[in-house]
């Protein structure tokens, strides 16, 4: 009996809805993180709700402690000369897309997650907390947080210079191998 193998995308399909945008490593590195971090943080308020709930996707509901996939800024549209939805798709495309959003005592924590981080995440933290500042998204000035199993120390020094915190956690990544065991789930 030969293995057929699997693909990392089809083994996480669950997960993959609930954590748009983030490639099955990442995946891996949030769920390793919120099952060593969850409990510090609070249960998304209800300005941050209402907040949400003008803006387009999907939307956290109540009770959620962390938001995904969250975008900032205007995006820039191509123009009247396109359809609606093009537009739409457009703006969205070119809007900051964070990986996850949180609250810790009140106050708005920016996630960005990979499974090797560096000066580019280091730089994407910086743009989003300038721009959500920029935007007053909230009265309070966000946290920044970069969680990744493994991170380039030589950005070191611009993630202190920038007050972000950095996570890494101890991540097994073999079941991303298309020729790890597949857990069959019973069926209906």
């Amino acid at each position: 009996m030969s293995t057929q193998p699997v693909s990392a995308a089809r083994r996480m399909e669950v997960e993959r809805a609930k954590y748009p945008a983030m490639l099955p490593a990442e995946i891996l590195v949030w769920r390793e993180f919120l099952r060593l971090y969850e409990i510090n943080y609070d249960v998304l308020p209800d300005s941050w709700l209402a907040y949400r709930a003008l803006q387009p996707g999907a939307q956290p509901q109540r009770g959620d402690v962390f938001d995904y996939n969250v975008r900032i800024g205007a995006g820039r549209d191509p123009g009247a000369g396109f359809p609606d939805a093009t537009r739409q798709m457009a703006i969205q495309l070119t809007q900051f897309r964070l990986d996850a959003v949180g609250f810790q005592a009140g106050i708005p924590v920016i996630f960005e997650v990979k499974r090797n981080a560096g000066p580019a995440q280091v730089g994407q933290l910086v743009s989003y907390d300038a721009l959500w500042r920029k935007q007053a998204i909230t009265a309070i000035d966000p946290k920044m947080v970069l969680v990744a199993a493994d991170f380039n120390e030589q950005a070191l020094a611009t993630v202190q210079e920038h007050g972000i915190q950095l996570v890494t956690v101890p991540v097994d990544f073999s079941q991303l191998s298309p020729y790890a065991p597949v857990q069959v789930k019973n069926s209906l």
